[in-house]
């Protein structure tokens, strides 16, 4: 067993994402990773060259960054993906390179503006990482190719 000291009195147990597999991780623990970025759920294009467009899925509110139907979406946008640890590499591609499921996978400590980390849900948010308020609504029809972007977070 891993341990690191917050005090000399206390020892506190090593995170589970520090010590553990993504494949021996629980179905909580697998989705505390995501740290609601919403990245993902923008409209990307391309089959050899993933580009990310600024446009959200139909379930993507803006304003929040968030899914607003998370439990459902896979009912109502057949694209949307369920992400395990077992098609994780499969689909890397798709994903931000600030990806906590990448980052784990690539052994990689999550950085600070992480919940898990910085102990708040607002972090992504306020560090500017998410898609709260740079994204669009989804609209149709729309020429995507202009919607494409370079976020230096991508």
């Amino acid at each position: 067993m891993f341990y690191f000291f917050k005090s000399k009195k206390q020892k506190t147990k090593q995170p589970f994402w520090e010590h553990k597999k993504l494949s021996q991780m629980t179905e909580q623990e697998w989705e505390s990773l995501c740290d609601r970025c919403g990245k993902c759920c923008l409209i990307k294009i391309g089959v050899w060259r993933i580009r990310f467009t600024n446009i959200g899925c139909p379930l993507l509110n803006v304003k929040t960054g968030l899914c607003s139907s998370y439990s459902n979406r896979w009912n109502t946008v057949p694209e949307c993906i369920k992400l395990t640890p077992k098609n994780l590499r499969k689909y890397a591609k798709y994903l931000p390179r600030t990806c906590a499921y990448l980052w784990i996978l690539k052994k990689r400590r999550l950085p600070p503006w992480h919940y898990l980390v910085s102990g708040s849900r607002q972090s992504v948010h306020q560090m500017g990482i998410s898609v709260k308020n740079r994204a669009e609504p989804f609209q149709q029809p729309v020429d995507l190719k202009e919607h494409v972007i370079s976020w230096s977070d991508l």
